[in-house]
């Protein structure tokens, strides 16, 4: 399944160049995080998917959510399965098509793209180098092992104290359990709801800088 997407060429760099691709929220759309591209450096390309579902009440959806469920049976497991297939092998269509550093992929995800974002990661480790997770949670039922056995995990996670869409207990807890073996992963909390708030986001511009390559 390919998927539709905008791009922000690198400028100044040589090639291959590093990429930032983005992973919008549940019934939003490629548009939404790619507002963030003129803020994001300029010697990567950034890259911005469109989710493959359509949702009831416009835009689009890497799967579907059930209102007023558990944790466990809050999401279609099985569609997620297929978005994160979907992406993974969409990232190495997009590194031939645009000369990317198929070594130095980032995934920055919002809410349901950030689910997805922390899945890939970890299950992707030669597809992709690091990941920004914003408003989302580890979510145990769609990966291929258990939290506590992956390592050498490089991420930065964020999450509102206030959220009501996704709770903070679902983000703290499974990230926590990630950062028992994984000290390069950050998990700030902001006394914010299901958004990005402006220190949020001028933290992961700081974390950009500091963790990448030279």
């Amino acid at each position: 399944m390919t998927l539709e997407y905008q791009i922000r060429e690198a400028k100044n760099g040589a090639l291959p160049v590093p990429a930032i691709v983005l992973l919008h929220g549940y019934g939003s759309n490629d548009d939404d995080l790619f507002s963030f591209a003129d803020y994001l450096p300029q010697t990567h390309t950034i890259i911005s998917l469109r989710a493959p579902f359509d949702t009831p009440m416009g835009g689009y959806a890497w799967y579907t959510i059930h209102n007023n469920m558990t944790q466990d049976k809050w999401s279609d497991d099985e569609e997620a399965k297929i978005s994160i297939k979907s992406v993974s092998d969409q990232l190495e269509e997009l590194v031939e098509k645009h000369n990317l550093d198929s070594n130095d992929i980032t995934l920055m995800g919002f809410s349901q793209g950030a689910i997805l974002s922390w899945a890939i990661l970890l299950d992707n480790p030669d597809k992709v180098r690091r990941a920004i997770c914003m408003s989302g949670y580890i979510n145990k039922n769609i990966l291929k092992n258990s939290i506590t056995s992956y390592t050498g995990i490089l991420a930065f996670g964020s999450h509102g104290s206030e959220d009501v869409t996704v709770p903070y207990s679902w983000a703290k807890d499974s990230i926590e359990l990630l950062k028992a073996k994984n000290p390069s992963v950050i998990f700030n909390t902001y006394p914010d709801g299901h958004n990005v708030s402006a220190q949020s986001f001028q933290d992961i511009i700081k974390w950009l800088e500091v963790t990448n390559l030279k």
